[in-house]
Formats: structure tokens, sequence, C-alpha cells
């Protein structure tokens, strides 16, 4: 879950204050889930289907978009074995520099 907070300015403008777990509640240090300078513990989620419905007309439009925030535990522990567990085909690799 993200948390904004809005701040006056020239106009109104809406920054990002906290990042959440939306499944455990962990709180992202410094808005993104890297654990330190030197060890590597990031989520960056790429999406090859995208589901996107509503309406749009000439004069403007509407829909819905799904978000789903998830810190770097709860992705390797509940949503890789959810999704193995559905039959998805999980592709691990090594890497290194």
């Amino acid at each position: 879950m993200r948390k904004y907070e809005t701040r006056p300015r020239t106009g109104v403008e809406t920054y990002l204050e906290e990042t959440t777990c939306d499944l455990c509640g962990a709180v992202a240090k410094r808005g993104n889930w890297d654990s330190s300078s030197w060890e590597v513990n990031e989520v960056e989620v790429e999406v090859t289907a995208r589901q996107k419905d509503g309406s749009s007309y000439p004069e403007g439009g509407w829909g819905t978009e799904l978000t789903v925030d998830i810190c770097p535990k709860c992705f390797k522990d509940v949503l890789i074995p959810f999704l193995r567990k559905k039959g998805a085909k999980i592709e691990e690799r090594e890497w290194d520099f």
C-alpha cells in the first residue's frame, strides 16, 4: 500500500510518503525495497499481460487499474509458491557481475 501526503505549493502536488507491503505490512525504507548499498534484495515486477476495463468517450472516460505493493520476502515466500501451486512455470536464473 502506498501512503501519500498532500503538500501545499504553488499548486497542490502529491508526494509518495511511504510504501508498505500489502501482504505483511513491512515498510519500505526510502520508499523502495533496497536493503542497503551492498546487499541486493529488491523487487521489480514485469507484467506481460494487461487487463484494463472501463469506457472511453471523446469527452473523457473511466476505468479501473489494479496495483499491489509486495516486499521481497512476500514475493519469494508467498507469491512464487502460490503461482507454482497454480501451475506457473517460474523462470529462475542465477546472476553475477
